[in-house]
């Protein structure tokens, strides 16, 4: 399905070794007027993988709001990176189906792979699964890596009293993409928890630790919304 466009160069942080945190992402602009015929041909893409036993997990989305409104985007979540060396569907057939299926329809494909920082993160396996993600992708100041790194040790009490038991996710970029960004996602069952997500890296006079490390380390902030697409998803192990 998905795999065709990606090839793994990798210079990881010992954190990014910690099990099933691995996490490949691909993205697609649709083309005009074939937003239809995608969906149509992905899915039939997905059943095709699954009668071959592909035994991986699948999200699918596509961006609500911001300059990349409309693109879609799908992960294999919670990976060892041995697994992408072994996966059960044969490279060569899954490249055929996807130019039967869906790649007539898309334009301007790129991926990432991103790990999860586990340790920073009130990770929940089906992470992936909720009705919305709210994405943010923070770009840290280039020599700010340390700084970072300190925010990051520092910030999760305040997440997880801000986000009021949401679940949510920090990912390190690896391979693919900015490598000095890191995503911060929050899993969204239903748009009035967006209001919880309202002021997530404002901080008060006594939060001052904070603010000074984030406005050190941070360069650019940028939120997206997207929602979940379940019939191009495949998580019913995890259920």
């Amino acid at each position: 399905m998905r795999l065709y466009i990606l090839t793994v160069a990798l210079l990881v942080s010992a954190q990014a070794f910690s099990q099933n945190n691995i996490n490949a992402f691909f993205e697609y602009d649709i083309k005009d007027g074939m937003k239809e015929k995608f969906i149509n041909g992905y899915e039939k893409d997905v059943a095709w993988q699954l009668s071959q036993g592909d035994d991986w997990l699948w999200g699918a989305w596509f961006v609500l709001n911001g300059e990349r409104r409309g693109r879609f985007i799908d992960v294999t979540p919670n990976h060892n990176w041995d697994d992408f060396d072994n996966w059960i569907i044969n490279g060569a057939e899954n490249s055929r189906h996807n130019n039967i299926h869906w790649i007539p329809y898309v334009q301007n494909p790129s991926g990432s792979y991103q790990a999860t920082l586990l340790k920073h993160s009130n990770y929940k396996e089906n992470w992936f699964t909720s009705k919305y993600l709210q994405v943010y992708k923070l770009e840290i100041e280039q020599g700010e890596e340390e700084t970072f790194k300190h925010f990051l040790q520092k910030v999760k009490p305040l997440m997880e009293q801000r986000l009021q038991g949401l679940t949510f996710l920090w990912m390190q970029n690896i391979s693919g993409g900015n490598i000095n960004e890191h995503w911060f996602l929050v899993s969204v069952d239903g748009l009035k928890d967006l209001k919880k997500c309202e002021k997530l890296f404002l901080f008060s006079n006594e939060q001052k630790t904070l603010s000074q490390l984030y406005g050190k380390a941070v360069n650019k902030n940028i939120s997206e919304l997207w929602k979940h697409v379940p019939k191009l998803s495949v998580y019913d192990k995890i259920q």
